[in-house]
């Protein structure tokens, strides 16, 4: 929004994928945005039958990645330090917490590629967001991006 002369009309808009699937969009004025534009934004993101989460400040990471990546790193903790399975995680995650699917499950759904930048951007922005795993970093070097490359956490 800095670099534009019309900073009062600029927004994000975050889509999730796969866009056809998932209902959430983040949607992200900024500072100098118009009301107008933000309520326009909002009411597009409902004509095409999604539902939007307005993002009132731009933080790393928006709302659900902030939550997201953050917790793939943890997930990655609690198995080294508990000896559990990434099976016994995903489904305490499933079955306690209620998410439709597991921490692991999702990760590799949502590509190592992906969670790596957003960690690497996150973490550069703000260092208190993330305690970063290196099993993280290693998948993507060694190209266990998930679902994308055939093999990430489960194969």
């Amino acid at each position: 929004a800095n670099t534009t002369s019309r900073p009062e009309k600029f927004i994000g808009i975050h889509f999730f994928n796969p866009p056809q699937l998932m209902k959430l969009v983040e949607v992200i004025p900024g500072e100098k945005t118009a009301q107008e534009i933000t309520d326009l934004t909002q009411e597009y993101v409902k004509s095409v039958n999604k539902q939007a989460v307005l993002c009132r400040k731009d933080v790393p990471g928006f709302i659900i990645n902030r939550l997201f990546i953050p917790m793939v790193h943890e997930a990655c903790f609690v198995k080294d330090r508990t000896g559990a399975t990434l099976e016994e995680i995903d489904s305490a995650v499933k079955f306690k917490l209620g998410f439709p699917m597991g921490i692991f499950e999702l990760a590799d759904f949502t590509g190592m590629d992906v969670i790596h930048k957003a960690t690497v951007e996150m973490h550069l922005r703000d260092k208190k967001v993330i305690n970063p795993h290196p099993l993280v970093e290693k998948m993507f070097d060694e190209k266990k991006l998930g679902q994308k490359s055939g093999e990430g956490f489960y194969k």
